[in-house]
C-alpha cells in the first residue's frame, strides 16, 4: 500500500508517528556521539593553553643560543652634502645629485646574496659575488624601502649601514657601521 492510497487521515497519522519527538527518537549517530562535560571542557581548554606554553619554554631553555656571524668588512660614503646642508629647512634645500656607498670585503671568503641597508629602512639586494679584497660601489639613489620610497640625500643624511651576506659555509653574517653625525 502506498501513501497515496491511504485516506488523508491515515497519512497524517503516519507523518506524525515518523517525526522524532524526543532524545530517544534521534539518530543512532547523534545518540552515540561523545559528550563533553563542564569539567571535561575546562580541562581541555587548560591543556590547550599549557601544552604550547610548556613546549615553547622547553625549546627555549634546551636549544643553544643563535649566533650571528660577523663579516670582516668596511663601508664608506663619498660625494655627500656638507653637514651645513642639513641645517637648512627642507624646502630650501636644493636637489642633490650623487652620493655613493662603498663596501669592501676584508675577509678571505667570497660573499654572495648581499643585502645592504642604510638608515635601517633603505636597502638594495646584490646577487653578484663579492670576492675577497674587492670593493663595490652603490649609488645611494638606488636604495629603496620595502614600500618603494627612494633614498633621497636632500632629506636623509646617511646615518648607518648594515651589510648582510652569505658566506661559503652557507651561513649569514652581518656588518654594521654608524657614520659620524655632526653635533647639533
Amino acid at each position: 500500500m502506498f501513501m497515496n492510497d491511504l485516506p488523508t487521515s491515515a497519512s497524517t497519522a503516519l507523518s506524525m508517528e515518523s517525526a522524532p519527538s524526543g532524545p530517544a527518537d534521534q539518530s543512532s549517530a547523534r545518540r552515540n556521539a561523545p559528550r563533553l562535560t563542564h569539567r571535561g571542557l575546562t580541562l581541555l581548554l587548560v591543556a590547550m593553553c599549557l601544552v604550547p606554553t610548556i613546549t615553547i619554554f622547553s625549546l627555549w631553555s634546551y636549544l643553544p643560543p643563535v649566533f650571528e656571524g660577523q663579516l670582516e668588512a668596511d663601508a664608506r660614503t663619498t660625494n655627500l652634502p656638507s653637514p651645513e646642508f642639513y641645517d637648512q629647512p627642507f624646502g630650501d634645500r636644493p636637489k642633490v645629485a650623487g652620493g655613493q656607498l662603498h663596501v669592501l670585503n676584508k675577509s678571505d671568503q667570497v660573499w654572495t646574496m648581499l643585502n645592504i641597508q642604510i638608515n635601517h629602512f633603505y636597502q638594495i639586494y646584490d646577487r653578484d659575488p663579492l670576492n675577497p679584497g674587492e670593493e663595490r660601489t652603490y649609488e645611494l639613489d638606488r636604495f629603496v624601502t620595502r614600500t618603494g620610497a627612494i633614498f633621497d640625500l636632500r632629506y636623509n643624511p646617511v646615518k648607518n649601514v648594515r651589510v648582510y651576506a652569505r658566506r661559503p659555509t652557507r651561513d649569514r653574517a652581518t656588518f654594521f657601521k654608524d657614520f659620524e653625525q655632526p653635533a647639533d
